[in-house]
């Protein structure tokens, strides 16, 4: 999975709001995920979800989004989409 552009595209997307509330782009991987690193938190998981809906012209319901704590699983979802 690493290293395809939709992977790339999500990492970018979600480093960027990360990086709104100081967290170092570098410490974001695809094996990040919610508390890893200390900067994504329940409410920067709204807005990840939030901003790579938005960007990628996606729909996601609530019971979708709740189930997805790493940058993979949010790969793995729009992949699938």
């Amino acid at each position: 999975m690493a290293g395809n552009g939709r992977t790339d595209e999500v990492l970018a997307i979600i480093r960027s709001v990360l990086a709104s509330r100081g967290v170092a782009e570098s410490d974001v991987t695809v094996d990040s995920g919610m508390g890893a690193p200390a900067g994504w938190d329940s409410l920067a998981f709204v807005e990840i979800f939030t901003t790579v809906s938005d960007r990628l012209g996606l729909d996601v319901s609530d019971d979708d989004a709740i189930h997805f704590m790493t940058v993979r699983e949010i790969v793995d979802f729009v992949d699938n989409q």
